[in-house]
């Protein structure tokens, strides 16, 4: 039961770190104000945290494992067919679960921090590389059924992740305009270019031809 109330604790804190760091930014959040924002005294948040830098870090690593969980748990079903897995890990980069002003606002921060933590850079270098391989595989197998030759799969991957990110950015740049549907078409249609018999269909289409292969 303690060690219960602990995982809590922790757990809203961190939350109440994600709230502070969105509304405030990165260099406003102090303890005293996630404790408010917790509504929890600075002396419980010192209790679980011993230091401002402690929470942050954990911070950054809490949004990491919600972010790799939630596209590892995406793609576990489909794994037999890397169409439909691809395909299921821009709808959750894109989908309002992770791409959302809050999280959004407080991966910007991390990032920019990145340049002076290294712990932070050795966190977000080795997310990203998880998810290039992952990603690289998916197009290796889509490649290899497909019959295409030729292709960079790696730069094909990285590719896709370069567009999530920036479509992030979009977010936090032009929150109203930014159209979410439009965003996943627009990942499909750089697929589409390496993948047209995958990718290239009209989306509700393709999503028949994935459920097919599917079962």
């Amino acid at each position: 039961m303690r060690e219960a109330v602990k995982t809590l604790r922790r757990e809203q804190l961190i939350e109440a770190t994600i709230d502070t760091i969105a509304r405030r930014g990165f260099q406003r959040t102090t303890l005293a104000r996630v404790a408010a924002q917790a509504r929890m005294s600075p002396g419980i948040v010192n209790f679980y945290f011993k230091t401002k830098e402690a929470l942050l870090y954990e911070t950054l690593a809490a949004l990491a494992a919600e972010y790799e969980a939630a596209w590892r748990s995406a793609v576990a079903p489909l794994a037999a067919d890397p169409v439909a897995a691809l395909d299921a890990v821009i709808d959750v980069d894109l989908g309002p679960e992770i791409c959302n002003r809050r999280k959004v606002a407080v991966w910007v921060a991390f990032w920019a921090e990145s340049q002076s933590r290294p712990k932070y850079r050795k966190l977000n270098a080795e997310l990203a590389a998880d998810y290039l391989r992952q990603t690289s595989d998916l197009c290796a197998r889509i490649a290899a059924r497909g019959g295409y030759r030729g292709l960079d799969v790696a730069a094909i991957a990285r590719g896709v992740n370069a567009m999530i990110n920036g479509l992030w950015l979009d977010l936090m740049i032009d929150p109203k305009g930014f159209d979410r549907a439009l965003a996943k078409t627009a990942c499909r249609s750089h697929l589409a270019g390496a993948f047209p018999a995958e990718f290239g269909a009209p989306l509700e289409g393709r999503r028949m031809t994935i459920g097919r292969t599917s079962a």
